[in-house]
């Protein structure tokens, strides 16, 4: 994935692992129905995602992953867990609203954004000086007072 993908193939990409997982294979039925979107709709990600080598395609045939396709997944899943961290670890939000936002925003904010919330997660945690959890609970207490 050396360029990042549009937002909507990004949850096509997301589905179509998902119901691979659960299915072994993937029809464009149940993509559709998944996606709530027509099977027309369906096929054209289907041909953008199959010419970038993201997935195995052909008309009328079940879909599946390809190597580069479960590469893209795994950096995806690692965006959404570096985000979901941040949102949950600094920002004290809640882990089902965390894992929600973190959903939105993987497909919106930039790598170099995401490499630097990681990079901040680390250097949080690695620094002898900082308690992260003495952070999130005095901010909590902050954030109980202002609001």
């Amino acid at each position: 994935m050396n360029k990042r993908l549009s937002m909507s193939l990004e949850s096509y990409l997301e589905t179509i692992a998902d119901l691979q997982t659960k299915f072994g294979a993937v029809r464009t039925s149940d993509l559709a129905e998944k996606m709530g979107c027509k099977r027309s709709s369906v096929t054209n990600a289907l041909r953008k995602l199959s010419a970038k080598g993201l997935i195995n395609y052909q008309a009328y045939r079940p879909v599946t992953l390809t190597k580069s396709g479960h590469i893209a997944i795994s950096k995806l899943t690692m965006y959404h867990r570096i985000i979901e961290d941040f949102l949950k670890n600094i920002l004290a939000l809640s882990e089902d609203f965390a894992s929600e936002e973190a959903c939105r925003l993987e497909h919106n904010l930039s790598r170099e954004t995401i490499e630097r919330l990681k990079v901040f997660m680390e250097f949080m945690r690695s620094n002898q000086n900082l308690d992260l959890d003495k952070i999130k609970k005095a901010f909590s207490i902050y954030l109980e007072n202002d609001i």
